[in-house]
């Protein structure tokens, strides 16, 4: 588990860099790949063919994204620095058919800067309608949905990086495979949905072993309002990070194998707890529309490396508030605000050792706040500009960036 070097790169770009990246973006048209729609299985019987990219070129004097903060454990690695020149920030090509009124099929394929393709979702789901209720099974690899504001901030959202809290809480996205099970209801006022999964758990903040994981996500409304809330508990075995004073820099999409070795790793073996939850007001005749949401993780258990063994309680909970205002058909803007906060304990043989390893020392909160304003020139493209500050025990960082998104969920597709 060698980290893979990174590039040096200049601390002072100039804005110019930023001008020119965004005439290259706009060069590249048609040559990127696109999204796939929100519910990707198509509404009647027949097939589709879909994708969507973003890429970004980014000015900031310090690495970007923050490559970690001080109290969270994820996987002791950090992202790649997106300074300078243009990324790829998401390509996703996706493929979606309904075989009958109801059953389908839906496979998801994803790339991300410099990675290799790795399967976002691959999974069977059948639906059905009695009277005023809609349920629905999937079977397979699939996003745990935890609701719209959540589940919507992150890959091709109005801003580049999903909220600090998804990334300190879930490592920005929790894609496992299991089964679900959905009931669904379009009333005003009142419970809209339930949805109860069983997941395998090995994708963070799980581990390469451990019990299968229930959630449960609950959906309740008036009116506009749409309430969301989610609960999740899992018990992973031998979960890795990578040892901070090892230098880790690396790029990690899975956690490390405690049960092959512990050679640079910190170890966790215990029970966690996820909860969410989210507001979102959104009225069909209104150009604004107002959310705000919070993850939490709770955890505890043993941390463990070769410097020593010591008993883990740690919490880790952030919040985010987003306003958007869509000035007109080609021209929106958005803020989001956010707070992110770490706390965690550690008791035993070798406490200190272990806490300096897995970078839990010193830590505190983190505050960022963050502006884009989006161009639609033409259908599918979107053009954005987005600026933003991050400040917290580790000090102030500024980013600017200019980001081209394009979204074609159904690129190709017919009836049968």
């Amino acid at each position: 588990m060698t980290p893979e070097p990174k590039p040096r790169r200049r601390a002072g770009r100039r804005c110019a860099t930023l001008a020119a990246g965004l005439s290259v973006l706009l060069g590249m048209g048609w040559a990127a790949a696109h999204e796939p729609g929100a519910d990707a299985l198509p509404d009647a019987p027949g097939w589709r063919v879909g994708a969507a990219a973003a890429v970004l070129a980014v000015e900031a004097r310090q690495p970007w994204p923050t490559p970690q903060w001080p109290g969270v454990l994820i996987y002791g690695s950090a992202p790649r620095d997106q300074r300078g020149g243009l990324h790829v920030e998401h390509v996703t090509v996706d493929a979606a058919a309904r075989i009958s009124e109801r059953w389908g099929a839906h496979v998801a394929l994803g790339v991300h800067d410099r990675d290799r393709a790795h399967v976002e979702a691959a999974r069977l789901q059948a639906r059905w309608e009695r009277e005023d209720d809609e349920f629905q099974l999937g079977l397979g690899r699939d996003t745990v949905r935890m609701g719209a504001p959540i589940d919507g901030a992150g890959h091709f959202d109005r801003f580049s990086q999903a909220p600090m809290a998804k990334r300190a809480v879930l490592n920005d996205m929790w894609a496992d495979d299991g089964a679900s099970f959905a009931w669904r209801r379009a009333v005003e006022r009142g419970l809209r949905g339930v949805e109860l999964g069983l997941w395998r758990g090995q994708a963070f903040p799980g581990g390469p072993r451990g019990k299968p994981v229930p959630t449960v996500h609950l959906q309740l409304g008036w009116d506009h309002l749409d309430v969301h809330v989610f609960s999740a508990r899992l018990q992973p075995e031998g979960r890795g990070a990578a040892v901070m004073s090892a230098g880790a820099s690396g790029h990690l999409h899975s956690s490390p194998d405690c049960r092959a070795s512990l050679r640079q790793l910190v170890c966790f073996d215990g029970r966690v707890d996820v909860l969410g939850g989210s507001l979102q007001w959104a009225p069909e005749d209104s150009a604004l529309t107002l959310s705000v949401a919070g993850l939490a993780r709770r955890e505890r258990g043993a941390l463990y490396s070769l410097s020593g063994d010591a008993d883990y309680r740690a919490k880790v909970k952030g919040v985010w508030a987003d306003a958007a205002w869509q000035f007109d058909d080609r021209w929106a803007g958005a803020l989001r605000l956010e707070r992110l906060v770490p706390g965690n304990s550690l008791t035993g043989v070798g406490a200190t050792l272990v806490s300096r390893e897995a970078g839990l020392a010193q830590g505190g909160p983190v505050n960022r706040w963050t502006a884009s304003l989006l161009h639609t020139p033409f259908e599918r493209f979107q053009v954005a500009l987005e600026g933003g500050t991050e400040s917290g025990v580790q000090g102030r960082s500024t980013h600017v960036a200019i980001r081209l998104i394009w979204r074609h969920p159904e690129l190709l597709g017919a009836g049968w």
